[in-house]
């Protein structure tokens, strides 16, 4: 069922995953010494090849640019290369294009509706443009059909975002339901914004290879999650090659690190890299699963294979004892019973957090 709309979170700070500095200060451990479990990122990142200097030295050439777009376009299957904006992160993304489209219409801020709960990023850049955004608060089941009511009542220039899969809950929708949405929005004179930020780990769910069905939709895809390399900010936007060509422009020249663009080239063309790290991701989920029903109360209500999505009224507590031993996870502001964990990497990170399961286990709690 369709919940209500949830408070804006424009003025209030945004409780992101990864503040091992926050946590550092509340419970007296060096940041160094944390066991980050909070995000969603990769913890075995892709291997960093040796880099020459040349690309800290120099500014980025157009062809490195071009042909990291042709990595992408393999990468993501894409009809061109012409399709796709890159840009320093997804975060930049979410932030440049809501301003972007109030250029293209003329100043006019438009509706916005987020289908929540979500990353909160999404409602507050459209907000800090001068939008008027409502969140909606839906369950997984009702979230395809709640999107397409919206859109069947919008007024012209109407924006829906929806991040699939989402964030937090990982629910997961099937690309004929998204480009049905699509093409939906394309009907009624409004935009679908998707963010595939967390697809990688299920490639063939993608509705990027379909751009050309929904000339009124923007695709969002991270690089940093999936490969782990965070620090790289490297995002990319999918779309129609006429705002393609418009949105590159509004971001400019030199948009892209060069060392960046070395790296990403690389990655997004390994594809042994790739299927070896869905197979171990995919594997390592159902450990953590494991590991969690059977230490404690907590039960899996989704997730995806970056991520797992428990629920259970000792959330916070559990949160707060891993916390008291240097591993921090990500309880959530709309809802306490709520937890998300990544996943360990090495043997050494999921022996730190079986003991500490097993003490809390063992405590009785």
């Amino acid at each position: 069922m369709t919940k209500s709309l949830i408070p804006s979170q424009e003025q209030s700070p945004i409780n992101h995953g990864g503040a091992v500095d926050r946590a550092a200060n509340r419970y007296g451990i060096p940041a160094q010494d944390w066991l980050d479990l909070s995000t969603g990122i990769n913890p075995i990142a892709y291997p960093v090849p040796k880099i020459d200097s040349t690309y800290w030295q120099r500014l980025p050439l157009t062809s490195e640019l071009e042909d990291l777009k042709a990595a992408a376009k393999q990468y993501y299957g894409l009809p061109t290369t012409a399709h796709l904006v890159a840009a320093p992160g997804t975060q930049a993304l979410i932030q440049t294009i809501p301003f972007w489209l109030k250029g293209r219409s003329g100043g006019q801020a438009v509706p916005v509706h987020v289908m929540g709960p979500t990353y909160g990023e999404h409602e507050r850049c459209w907000r800090r443009a001068g939008y008027a955004c409502d969140i909606h608060q839906t369950d997984p089941a009702d979230r395809i059909a709640h999107a397409s009511s919206i859109l069947w009542a919008a007024t012209s220039g109407t924006v829906v975002i929806l991040v699939n899969p989402n964030n937090p809950d990982g629910a997961l929708f099937a690309p004929s339901d998204i480009v049905v949405l699509g093409k939906l929005a394309h009907a009624r004179n409004c935009w679908l914004v998707v963010d595939e930020a967390f697809m990688d780990c299920q490639p063939d769910q993608s509705v990027c290879s379909e751009i050309d069905q929904m000339p009124s939709t923007i695709i969002l895809r991270s690089f940093g999650k999936f490969f782990g390399l965070a620090g790289a900010r490297l995002g990319c936007a999918v779309m129609a090659v006429d705002l393609a060509a418009d949105l590159e422009n509004r971001i400019g020249p030199w948009a892209i690190p060069g060392p960046t663009l070395v790296v990403g080239i690389k990655a997004l063309l390994d594809q042994d890299w790739q299927e070896d790290a869905r197979a171990r991701l995919s594997s390592d989920a159902e450990r953590l699963d494991r590991l969690i029903s059977e230490s404690s109360q907590l039960f899996l209500t989704g997730g995806t294979s970056l991520f797992r999505y428990y629920e259970g009224s000792e959330c916070a507590a559990v949160a707060d004892h891993l916390g008291k031993q240097g591993i921090l996870v990500r309880l959530f502001d709309h809802d306490a019973n709520k937890v998300r964990f990544g996943l360990p990497g090495y043997e050494r990170d999921w022996d730190r957090l079986e003991k500490a399961m097993i003490d809390w286990k063992q405590a009785g709690r």
